[in-house]
């Protein structure tokens, strides 16, 4: 971070946190009465103006807390989350997501996240017994100076139930859920994400046809993938890469086309549309993630014209022997 950026963040966010009686009394009012010998450990600053605290406690047993307060003045994010629960804060004992919004408008500028997507982490790291905290408590004035202001707990261990059977995913696995949830599944422009939704492991975009026929987006390391699927054998398959093989690749020119077997029977027909890694979407900025989640949305719907097309050439086919 440059020095102009640097200073700029620590003016802004001055007021904020800035000494222990503060935090003591902002982890009053979330019901934190139980610490005490509050020492601030660090104060840091990200590019995208955040506040990082880093602090350290004892409860009444004189156990030694560690804990961390990612802060913006924005909606909550999936950065935020991601950095309380594997990177800063890893091996902190309490975990806080501080934001000024619940909402936003979608633009391309904006970093993914709201109150839904990040409030279903939060439950999830709290059903997995890590302690963490979504809270709404920052306002900003039009000189871009941020606040405390009341704290509403959005989500918290007490809304949530220890599961041993949840599991923590890794963080690549909620890298990979931050481009499809928060940046691909906009654009269906449906119902927001529910509270215990799977938004980790229960992604895999894509379409029904007839024919027990279905579509299925993918993004790896190997690059950007739409697949037509059934099941082994089937004949449609076989009929739209003997006869439509040609208007895919005309379609995708340059593109990888490849039929799939298994025991030499067919069940899939792909295309490598981009050889991006996911690895280097997830390192993109915030625009070009929005841009790439448009794409793909597009990209299926053309897949999808291509394919109905060619499995209703191949019923009338049918219908005509």
């Amino acid at each position: 971070m440059n020095q102009d950026l640097k200073t700029y963040s620590s003016v802004s966010w001055e007021h904020v946190l800035n000494d222990t009686d503060d935090i003591i009394e902002h982890f009053r009012e979330m019901n934190f009465q139980s610490l005490k010998n509050i020492e601030i450990i660090s104060r840091t600053y990200t590019r995208d103006n955040r506040l990082i605290i880093l602090i350290t406690a004892n409860n009444i047993n004189g156990n030694l807390f560690r804990i961390i307060i990612d802060a913006t003045s924005g909606i909550p994010t999936w950065q935020q989350f991601i950095n309380v629960t594997y990177d800063q804060g890893e091996d902190t004992n309490i975990k806080i997501i501080l934001c000024g919004e619940n909402y936003s408008n979608k633009i391309e500028d904006y970093t993914a996240g709201g109150i839904f997507e990040i409030g279903n982490l939060v439950r999830r790291n709290n059903k997995c017994d890590i302690t963490t905290y979504l809270v709404n408590g920052i306002s900003c004035d039009k000189n871009g100076q941020k606040r405390i202001k009341n704290c509403d707990v959005e989500e918290g261990p007490d809304e949530a139930y220890i599961d041993p059977s949840q599991s923590l995913p890794s963080k690549r696995q909620v890298q990979e859920a931050e481009f499809w949830t928060g940046y691909y599944f906009p654009e269906w422009a449906t119902e927001p994400i529910g509270i215990e939704d799977d938004i980790i492991d229960c992604w895999a975009p894509g379409y029904s046809l007839c024919n027990n026929l279905k579509t299925e987006a993918s993004w790896d390391d190997n690059g950007f993938f739409i697949k037509l699927i059934g099941e082994k054998g089937n004949e449609t398959i076989q009929w739209i890469w003997d006869n439509k093989k040609g208007k895919i690749e005309n379609q995708y020119p340059d593109c990888l086309v490849a039929l799939e077997t298994e025991d030499g029977k067919p069940y899939a027909i792909s295309v490598r549309i981009l050889d991006i890694s996911m690895t280097d979407l997830i390192n993109m900025t915030p625009s070009d993630k929005w841009y790439y989640g448009e794409y793909v949305f597009g990209q299926e719907h053309v897949f999808c014209d291509i394919i109905e097309g060619a499995i209703g050439d191949y019923n009338n086919m049918m219908r005509a022997a």
